[in-house]
């Protein structure tokens, strides 16, 4: 419910409002599907957070369903939110050719993972996972992106100032209602918020820079650069 709340009502709100780039979103935000599924996975099984209760059933034990839908809506919700109120680039084509590479990066890291799963579990145990794949597939594109192209760098933190209100407003519920949890202990920081707490690794890579990361990803591999 949750989801749908936080990410759901305002998705359907911008479909209605720009449909003309829905179509283009909800294909890219397919892409979030097996990324979120190996990140969840290993983010369980190594204690990173845990989402102890679900009322749908789970994918290899741990992944639940909502986790899933809550990639995709965030994904499609950012770039509808970007496309709708601060880019205004509409664009026909809904592939560029460079996004083949960004599917089979996602499909690659699917496979591994499904080859690991089945054979070598030992390799999905991974040191401080949160950090490792945060400064990965978040920190260095996002540097990499405003570097190469700083003209969109208001865009991008107009967009992630609006998101960590949304975020930061959800993490807080979460929490208070038991939603999700840090079990682990493999954190670089902490954040305390009055009997609330949260790693400095979910205050980084989600709340401040995952709406930049996707972005970052959509216009690099979907949209362009313009």
């Amino acid at each position: 419910g949750s989801v749908l709340v936080f990410f759901g009502i305002p998705s359907l709100y911008l479909t209605f409002v720009s449909f003309k780039n829905s179509k283009k979103a909800f294909l890219f935000s397919l892409l979030a599907i097996p990324i979120i599924i190996v990140i969840d996975y290993i983010a369980h099984l190594t204690n990173q957070w845990v989402i102890p209760n679900s009322i749908l059933p789970r994918l290899f034990d741990y992944v639940s369903i909502e986790v899933i839908l809550w990639a995709f809506l965030n994904f499609y919700f950012v770039i509808m939110f970007y496309e709708c109120f601060l880019h205004h680039h509409f664009s026909k084509k809904l592939f560029y050719p460079q996004i083949r590479y960004l599917i089979i990066l996602a499909l690659f890291l699917f496979i591994l993972f499904l080859v690991s799963y089945n054979f070598f579990p030992v390799f999905l145990y991974v040191p401080y996972f949160y950090l490792v794949f945060g400064v990965i597939l978040i920190l260095i594109p996002v540097i990499f992106e405003l570097f190469k192209y700083p003209h969109f760098i208001s865009k991008f933190f107009q967009t992630a100032a609006y998101f960590f209100y949304l975020t930061f407003t959800y993490e807080i519920t979460a929490l208070q209602l038991g939603w999700w949890d840090f079990p682990g202990e493999q954190f670089i920081g902490w954040v305390s918020i009055a009997h609330l707490k949260f790693p400095l690794e979910e205050l980084i890579f989600w709340l401040f820079l995952f709406a930049m990361a996707i972005l970052t990803y959509y216009e690099y591999f979907d949209d362009n650069e313009e």
